[in-house]
């Protein structure tokens, strides 16, 4: 029995009525929050086997860092088209320090084959999930990513949610489909065609031009971002420049007149060169070149325009 029972019914009530108010405010979790204290790299070796993946990217990797201060363990595992190893700090340690250590490290790697990815470094996190959100629906894959996108935009908003991702979603992609009896017909190959789309499909910058009211930026601005553009790029053209595979995209009749089009127009030009008194020079002929292309562009859109209607 205490010797002061009014003190300890006291701190028995505070206990009680304070422990009742504040239970509301407890965090709840599965888990503890602890940090893993481990560095994972990630090396990808599309199309390469278990062993292909040890020998051309694990061991290098393992070789590199085992060697650094603070390092405990390395735990490595090569799986298809894939390999990771984890390296474990020792307790105290700085891990950003050591992370960036492995990253330089790794970066001095040259052995790593051709056909192996860029490796990744990262310090590996401890997540805790809330809730998992499922979108289906009767829509395209498109619209359902949009949607999530969306979705995603607006829980992140909420200062309660630190972290929001989207899983089971499928990169941006164009895939373009070429006949083999095209790329047979003009004795193509598939690298050859995309090194072509490569080189077409380009945002450089060209430097910079200096006038009397300021410098201007010169820039090519060739980039595609949609398969009706990409669709658009001549992969052969003949000597001259003219393109080839027109009927083969339009009916033979509209290609027929857009075809005429182009030596009509060039003619008819030469009778007026020279009562305007312009010659054939290079700034002339390159102006054919841009007039070429205003004139089979709006004659396929012209010609597709009547006969549809």
């Amino acid at each position: 029995m205490a010797g002061h029972s009014v003190a300890a019914n006291l701190l028995m009530l505070v206990f009680l009525v304070g422990g009742a108010l504040l239970a509301g405010q407890v965090k709840k979790e599965v888990f503890p929050d602890y940090d893993l204290d481990r560095v994972n790299i990630t090396v990808p070796y599309p199309g390469a086997s278990p062993a292909e993946v040890e020998r051309g990217a694990i061991l290098a990797v393992e070789e590199a860092v085992q060697g650094l201060e603070g390092v405990k363990e390395i735990i490595a595992s090569a799986r298809e088209g894939v390999g990771s190893v984890s390296v474990e700090i020792i307790e105290g340690e700085n891990i950003e320090r050591l992370a960036q250590d492995i990253q330089s490290e790794v970066d001095r790697i040259t052995s790593f084959p051709e056909e192996a990815e860029e490796p990744q470094v990262v310090i590996a996190q401890r997540r805790r999930y809330v809730v998992d959100l499922a979108l289906h629906g009767d829509h395209s894959e498109w619209v359902l990513r949009e949607v999530a996108e969306d979705i995603r935009d607006r829980l992140i908003q909420n200062p309660a949610i630190s972290q929001v991702e989207m899983e089971g979603v499928r990169d941006y992609e164009i895939s373009i489909e070429i006949p083999q009896a095209t790329l047979r017909a003009y004795k193509l190959t598939l690298d050859e065609v995309a090194r072509r789309i490569r080189r077409t499909s380009v945002e450089l910058p060209g430097g910079a031009i200096k006038t009397a009211s300021g410098d201007i930026l010169v820039r090519v601005n060739e980039r595609r971002d949609y398969g009706h553009e990409f669709g658009k790029i001549p992969i052969i053209t003949a000597n001259d420049g003219t393109r080839v595979l027109l009927a083969i995209f339009l009916e033979a009749r509209l290609a027929f007149w857009v075809s005429l089009g182009i030596p009509i127009s060039i003619f008819g030009s030469f009778l007026l060169l020279p009562l305007m008194g312009v010659s054939i020079n290079i700034i002339s002929m390159f102006a054919f070149i841009i007039t070429l292309g205003i004139v089979v562009d709006d004659a396929i859109v012209v010609g597709e325009n009547i006969y549809h209607h």
